[in-house]
């Protein structure tokens, strides 16, 4: 039979709106014990970046022996300093009820971001633009020099609407009007925001 507080454990974990490690980071210096010579520096240094994954280039190099001497000052040894990350789970020691309670909780967001997604849904509504077009251009039926002027092709419309947050919701046939020719709605919609 599964531990229940391990998979009660594991569903917690992929909340994002409980924490359930932290990470503390400490800085230690460690005496190398070897004596404070251009060499050992330079050995030093070039652990450091190898450490690092840092390029073995001049000026890291310089960088890093700086930085070793400035930790080992007043000392006759090669000093280092290590950053050291420690990650605490808080839940390593929590019962049964607490695993329930947090559980609940999760559970709550989980439903009151629900909530609110099927609300705004269900009252979701739109404003629109229409567009009449005489006809659909293409980029290879642009004419050249001066009556290029109005000239909008269809891939431009649509970039242009879509830039300012409309899409398109379709394409229809504008009514017949006498000895007009037929002619087309561009309609595009927004989602309003309420």
């Amino acid at each position: 039979m599964a531990d229940m507080k391990k998979v009660m454990l594991e569903e917690i974990r992929k909340s994002s709106y409980i924490q359930t490690s932290s990470i503390s980071e400490t800085e230690e210096y460690i005496d190398t014990g070897l004596p404070k010579t251009e060499e050992n520096i330079q050995a030093a240094a070039l652990n450091y970046l190898d450490e690092k994954g840092y390029r073995r280039r001049v000026d890291n190099m310089e960088y890093a022996k700086k930085m070793i001497l400035e930790c080992s000052e007043g000392y006759d040894t090669v000093i280092i300093k290590r950053k050291s990350v420690v990650e605490q789970d808080l839940f390593e020691k929590v019962g049964i009820n607490e695993l329930r309670d947090a559980m609940d909780v999760c559970m709550l967001n989980t439903m009151s971001a629900m909530n609110a997604k099927l609300e705004r849904m269900a009252n979701m509504s739109y404003e629109y633009r229409v567009e009449t077009v005489d006809a659909f251009y293409t980029e290879a039926e642009r004419p050249r020099g001066h009556l290029s002027g109005d000239f909008q092709t269809l891939e431009e419309l649509l970039n242009r609407y879509s830039q300012a947050g409309w899409q398109l919701d379709r394409i229809q046939p504008a009514p017949k009007s006498g000895n007009i020719p037929a002619r087309n709605l561009v309609i595009f919609k927004k989602e309003k925001m309420v």
